[in-house]
């Protein structure tokens, strides 16, 4: 009896081509279930190498711009620290003025001025001890040192170079110049009440600059979460799949493996039939 070699039948070749084309919608269908199941069309590099690159890029953009975005709501909480100090100060200035114009008055004699100049000094007292007792995270803001120095940067955007400076704040009694004032006498208060009005327009400087940078500093963060969002926006288009898309291409690539199998089984019966022919 003699044996035919299936390969003149013509069946091993597409056996073997039909058995490769399964091998390759399994390998798709299953990139296919990756993606799905993780919601993104790049996994790994070598599924869009460029696209991965950019992608990376952007990410590290986002973070940039949430951190940024801390910054300059921690650099907004100093300063309003360093306003509540100069709101403190503006009050005990206000009231030293009270009592140099009260001292300039003659109805009162040197012992009641010296009096009065009790008061004065225990509040020229205040006055440098709270700007530098005010301090965020550990810094003072408002003594002329540490963020309140006019030296400090802020990070404000996600790439070196992103910074600005808050501005000095010196509110101390020292820094306004009203350290060793007095009104014990009449021309001690006079010359007093002259300092303490330039020392209230210094102050009122330092609290206009820190309200402007607050302004400054919530435009920056909404700026930043502008620019936070819309590059997700742009992160998402090349590296989220798209599910409506996957979805097709996953029934598409069931459809194929289905009948790769079929056709699969198919030629396994045929082969064998004619093995049973040959055999009889």
């Amino acid at each position: 009896m003699q044996v035919t070699n299936l390969g003149t039948l013509g069946l091993a070749p597409q056996q073997a081509r039909t058995t490769a084309a399964l091998g390759n919608t399994g390998r798709a269908l299953q990139k296919i279930l990756e993606r799905l199941s993780t919601a993104q069309r790049i996994n790994r590099a070598s599924d869009d190498a460029a696209g991965l690159g950019v992608s990376e890029q952007l990410r590290t953009q986002i973070r940039g711009f949430k951190m940024a975005t801390q910054n300059a709501l921690d650099a907004t909480s100093a300063l309003n620290i360093a306003e509540g100090a100069g709101n403190g100060v503006s009050e005990m200035l206000q009231r030293q003025r009270e009592l140099a114009l009260q001292a300039q008055n003659d109805t009162l004699n040197d012992d009641q001025r010296s009096a009065l100049n009790v008061e004065y000094q225990q509040l020229t007292q205040e006055i440098n001890r709270l700007p530098q007792a005010t301090q965020f995270n550990g810094q003072p803001v408002a003594s002329g040192q540490g963020l309140g120095s006019g030296n400090a940067q802020i990070q404000v955007g996600p790439n070196a170079g992103d910074q600005i400076a808050l501005p000095a704040n010196d509110m101390t009694a020292v820094g306004l110049g009203v350290a060793g004032t007095s009104i014990a006498d009449r021309t001690s208060a006079n010359a007093a009440l002259g300092i303490i009005d330039t020392a209230l327009g210094q102050l009122n400087t330092q609290r206009t600059n820190i309200g402007a940078m607050v302004n400054r500093l919530e435009s920056t963060v909404n700026n930043l979460s502008l620019a936070e969002v819309n590059t997700q926006a742009a992160e998402s288009v090349l590296r989220d799949q798209d599910m409506a898309k996957g979805l097709a291409e996953l029934v598409q690539q069931q459809v194929l493996q289905e009948g790769a199998m079929r056709t699969f089984g198919r030629y396994n019966q045929i082969s064998a039939n004619h093995l049973l022919g040959l055999l009889q």
